[in-house]
């Protein structure tokens, strides 16, 4: 098992690097030397950033039974997942909540699971109790991720990997490519002389853009319709049965497939109502000169609406973070905001990004079903 405290050896390997983010070390670079200017670079026409993914962790699962075995276990449908096809999946508990969250890619043999090393081992000592008499091996693998980020597709003209995969995070195009931990300094040299070294700042900023969650902007309350990235935009209408040969959503969660630890929380929201939060972008006030703790209220007037988790400075918007904030809220901002009292973040003046404010003027379809059914009878 990895060490969670265990530094990347890139750290030492590539000049400039510096692990110090809000006071604290990282395990992988924070930056280069020059953070926003690391991001700014990201957007020209052909960039392409080299992140150090040291401190995420492959979990490969094979065996005969794999892909219907987890796919009783978690969020996504995976039964009918092709080699080489990508996407996510969630662990959730009885009552619905976020338990895990990773990344998944299918090979020829085997379901290689994508997850922060500070997860790993709880994900793992899960799936391993949950294999009782299947046709599994569930085993954490001495890999080390790197990841190629750009706006544009990302040409095939890698280094050799062990396992290449390609996935979207908002408008970026991200390729992860794994390689052996011990092989990993001499996998980023060869990967340097296409893109440049950007740290974990920029990858954050890049994440918050798209409102894609890490378990820390999340808590123990969470449940996946309160993060539109973990639903998907086209998922509307009402569950419906499985299609046994349909294969994984682009989001961590499949609405039509089998029983699951959770699930009934999962249709309940989509069928009969709406989630209580919603997970939104934060633009904060950045005359403070400092960030939001992880997990501090959002307040409005001195009432307590929310949660914020995860935080950055992005080279165009300023300081930014992600909150869940309560959806009546959002909405009331949305049709009339004066009726909010100015919101803060751990004492910091922030405002709702106007994409975010939006009412949910849909009709859960289960209660559009009961209404007709009245007016039937």
């Amino acid at each position: 098992m990895l060490d969670s405290s265990e530094l990347s050896p890139i750290l030492d390997h590539e000049p400039g690097a510096s692990n110090v983010a809000d006071g604290a070390h990282a395990l992988t670079a924070w930056h280069y030397g020059d953070p926003l200017v690391e991001q700014s670079r990201l957007d020209k026409p052909g960039a392409v950033g080299l992140v150090d993914g040291w401190d995420r962790v492959a979990i490969r699962i094979t065996g005969g039974e794999r892909l219907t075995w987890l796919n009783s276990l978690i969020s996504q449908k995976v039964n009918a997942m092709r080699p080489e096809q990508v996407t996510e999946g969630l662990v959730l508990s009885a009552q619905g909540h976020v338990e895990h969250y990773f990344g998944i890619t299918a090979t020829e043999d085997a379901l290689v699971l994508d997850v922060h090393v500070s997860r790993a081992e709880a994900l793992l000592t899960y799936l391993t109790r949950m294999i009782f008499w299947a046709d599994v091996q569930v085993e954490q693998v001495p890999w080390s991720r790197l990841s190629l980020i750009a706006r544009h597709p990302i040409p095939d003209a890698q280094p050799a990997a062990l396992l290449a995969s390609d996935r979207r995070v908002g408008s970026w195009h991200v390729r992860d490519l794994w390689f052996s931990r011990d092989k990993i300094t001499s996998a980023w040299d060869g990967l340097r002389e296409q893109a440049r070294p950007t740290g974990a700042m920029a990858a954050r900023a890049v994440r918050l853009e798209a409102r894609v969650p890490s378990l820390e902007d999340l808590d123990e309350r969470t449940i996946p319709h309160e993060v539109p990235a973990f639903i998907g935009a086209g998922a509307v209408g009402a569950t419906q049965r499985e299609v046994e040969e349909e294969g994984p959503t682009d989001a961590a969660v499949h609405l039509n497939k089998g029983c699951y630890r959770g699930q009934e929380t999962v249709s309940r929201v989509q069928n009969l109502g709406k989630a209580p939060r919603v997970l939104v972008l934060l633009t904060l006030d950045g005359s403070v000169n400092r960030l939001p703790e992880v997990g501090a209220d959002v307040t409005a007037g001195g009432r307590t609406v929310g949660r914020v988790g995860s935080s950055t400075h992005h080279w165009e918007e300023g300081p930014i973070a992600l909150a869940l904030i309560k959806r009546a809220v959002v909405e009331k901002l949305a049709t009339d905001p004066d009726q909010v009292p100015p919101l803060q973040a751990d004492g910091i003046d922030v405002a709702i990004d106007p994409a975010d404010m939006v009412k949910d003027e849909r009709e859960a379809p289960g209660r559009a079903a009961i209404k007709r059914l009245k007016r039937v009878d």
